[in-house]
């Protein structure tokens, strides 16, 4: 982890001088763009709009009133039933533990915050603390002493063996299943870098077992981070969209990931053996690549077995959980391309596995989200290669006209997303776009190869990356043959050609001289 420290917000100053320069840099392009490009009439502002374009904002503004409508008005209901059953309060409470290598401090802060928890909660609790040394183990018992001298929490520990989160996890679950817990109560999958308050588990476990078709839900997230600003607010962005995302999925009681940081289930589903076994076996049968041995993505397993077996999963969007974080060190591109290469590629993985199981066992709206990450892998991509080209073709204005598109779409893309999670910087438009096009880039990668997988933290990855090597040039030519399919099908909707005078300002402006007489 990083020496620096971990902080919530960027300064004042930077939320000013940003917003100012991002103010001056919509000046400066509304000054270089030519007053008929910016008429209703006018080709080029029509060619951003379109049937694409109109379903992509339709999808995100549907979810983002959906988001609205569960945080202000579903869940808070949702809220005062569970916390008026008095039977479903203070319940003895599970938890399994992953730290690996966090070191002394991290150790205490988090197992300390953890045990006043289980405390504050009021019914005892069982942990199970997967960890890396035996100086990691005396840290633990020594906070535990301290914090628990009346031993209302029983604590054992696993030893991770570095392979990886999944076999660190089936460990600890069979370690959980030898101690025993009692039926239907709270259990807790958590990372050792995630920091709780007292009071997380009496305010989430009655929303779980107060509803019988509930089966697990996870909370808001609240990154810290060590680094600078756009570190920072990079991470902030992804959970304030994270926030309107769950928000979303939660009106159809799929959400569609049970995070790794912490996630809450019935014990029944953490004591069940088969769901230790889905995590360290879980396998994708790739039409092309052949068995895919899943090695990251371990929180896409819990998810798809706990809708396999029958439950609902919920959001919990007014809790959170505080989680450490801090890019690698590589420079903010590499970090950030790194980082989502894994995410993305288990969202890939995944999501192929998920839609499987079809629209009866996942329900239609969760079935058409799946669906939609697989096509809202191109459509960002759409704008830069029309402009792109019309830009080298026709006239470099467009360029001017795309950049000044995207200040102002996604100043109010974000500013919604800010809105719905209430969390803002207004460096947000450019990490909004820049997340999208990257994001597009690599899900494109993974998608085409969704064997290669890399944990950044531990031994694992290294038989995938070498099994792609087997397949790296069926690969590529299909990844490249894809973008040449999809470079193809933006000309041809868009016409956007050396022989289409549509895009011509110099043609329109000699035109409406000879009608006009100016």
């Amino acid at each position: 982890m990083s020496d620096r420290p971990h902080l919530r917000n960027s300064s004042r100053l930077s939320v000013w001088l940003t917003g100012l320069g991002w103010l001056a840099l919509v000046l400066v392009l509304l000054s270089f763009v030519p007053a008929r490009a910016l008429s209703t009439t006018d080709t080029a502002f029509i060619a951003t709009l379109g049937l694409i374009g109109l379903w992509r904002w339709s999808w995100g503004g549907f979810h983002m009133l959906r988001a609205w409508a569960f945080t202000r008005k579903v869940f808070p209901m949702i809220r005062r039933r569970a916390e008026a059953d008095a039977s479903v309060q203070h319940r003895h409470v599970a938890v399994v533990i992953l730290s690996w290598k966090m070191g002394d401090a991290m150790n205490a802060a988090v197992y300390a915050n953890l045990f006043r928890d289980i405390l504050d909660n009021g019914g005892g609790g069982t942990v199970v603390a997967a960890v890396s040394s035996d100086q990691d183990e005396a840290v633990i018992s020594h906070v535990h002493r301290n914090t628990d001298p009346l031993g209302q929490i029983r604590l054992a520990f696993t030893r991770q063996d570095g392979t990886g989160k999944r076999s660190a996890m089936a460990d600890a679950l069979a370690r959980l299943r030898e101690l025993g817990v009692p039926p239907d109560c709270p259990g807790i999958l958590m990372d050792g870098d995630t920091l709780v308050q007292p009071g997380l588990i009496r305010r989430t476990a009655p929303i779980l077992l107060h509803q019988p078709n509930i089966g697990a839900l996870t909370v808001d997230n609240t990154p810290l981070v060590a680094g600078g600003m756009m570190d920072r607010e990079w991470y902030r962005l992804r959970m304030a969209q994270r926030h309107v995302y769950m928000s979303s999925m939660a009106m159809s009681g799929r959400v569609l990931v049970l995070t790794g940081r912490w996630s809450m289930f019935r014990s029944q589903i953490l004591m069940h053996p088969n769901f230790a076994a889905n995590l360290l076996e879980d396998v994708l049968h790739h039409p092309r690549l052949g068995r895919i041995v899943m090695l990251t993505g371990d929180d896409k397993s819990t998810w798809r077995w706990v809708i396999e077996a029958g439950w609902d999963i919920t959001y919990v969007p007014d809790e959170v959980i505080y989680c450490l974080e801090s890019l690698p060190g590589k420079g903010f591109l590499a970090d950030t391309i790194g980082l989502q290469k894994r995410w993305f590629g288990n969202m890939v993985r995944g999501g192929a596995k998920a839609l499987r199981l079809g629209p009866r066992k996942l329900g239609w709206f969760t079935y058409l989200a799946l669906l939609d990450q697989k096509a809202s892998m191109w459509t960002p991509l759409m704008g830069v290669v029309f402009f792109g080209l019309a830009a080298l073709i026709h006239d470099p204005v467009f360029f001017i006209i795309f950049l000044l598109w995207i200040s102002f779409t996604r100043t109010v893309h974000s500013g919604l997303t800010g809105l719905i999670a209430r969390r803002w910087h207004p460096i947000f438009p450019a990490l909004t776009y820049y997340g999208q096009i990257v994001g597009a880039a690599i899900k494109i990668f993974v998608n085409h190869n969704p064997n290669v997988q890399k944990w950044t933290r531990q031994n694992t990855g290294g038989a995938a990356v070498d099994r792609a090597a087997l397949v790296r040039a069926d690969s590529k030519l299909m990844l490249s043959a894809s973008l040449a399919g999809f470079v193809a099908v933006v000309v041809m909707l868009t016409n956007v050609t050396a022989a289409s005078n549509r895009f011509d300002f110099a043609a329109d402006t000699t035109a409406a001289e000879l009608v006009y007489g100016r």
